[in-house]
């Protein structure tokens, strides 16, 4: 065992950004199938045509995902602000508005790289990554299913 990983398995800064993030990814997760599972629920007694039901069924998603950026983005905004948990090089002090930035480019997977995590809370950013790959797939698959039910026979 090398001294830098026995550093980190005693480590209360690691062990908080693990468990802020197991937290929060819990949180995302079970708000997104929440979401769906009413939408799946809800949409077959909407007394509305094709199309709109399919605009209000993407604009549930999108803000849905918007809520997920911000939950990341306020533990981000909550994590800098502990000593020794990190950083976000480029947004010093960091704002909320600089989280939630952050939070949307890795959601997204986007990454534009204008600001950088360092220290644990980089643990937070990779998680986040493959959440939001894992809930932009799971929307789209939703909305493919919703779109195919009520568009049969559509031109």
């Amino acid at each position: 065992m090398t001294p830098d990983f026995g550093a980190a398995l005693t480590s209360l800064h690691h062990w908080a950004t693990v468990g802020a993030t197991a937290l929060v990814v819990a949180v995302v997760v079970g708000l997104h199938y929440e979401v769906l599972q009413q939408l799946n629920r809800r949409m077959p007694h909407w007394r509305l045509p094709r199309h709109p039901r399919v605009l209000i069924l993407i604009f549930c998603i999108l803000a849905t995902h918007i809520a997920e950026i911000w939950l990341f983005g306020l533990t981000t905004y909550a994590l800098v602000r502990m000593p020794g948990i990190g950083g976000i090089i480029g947004a010093e002090p960091v704002q909320l508005l600089d989280a939630v930035y952050l939070s949307a480019t890795t959601y997204s997977t986007l990454g534009y790289g204008d600001l950088v995590p360092t220290g644990p809370i980089r643990f937070l950013f990779g998680t986040e990554a493959i959440v939001g790959l894992v809930m932009m797939a799971w929307s789209a698959s939703f909305a493919y299913l919703e779109m195919a039910r009520y568009w049969k026979g559509d031109n």
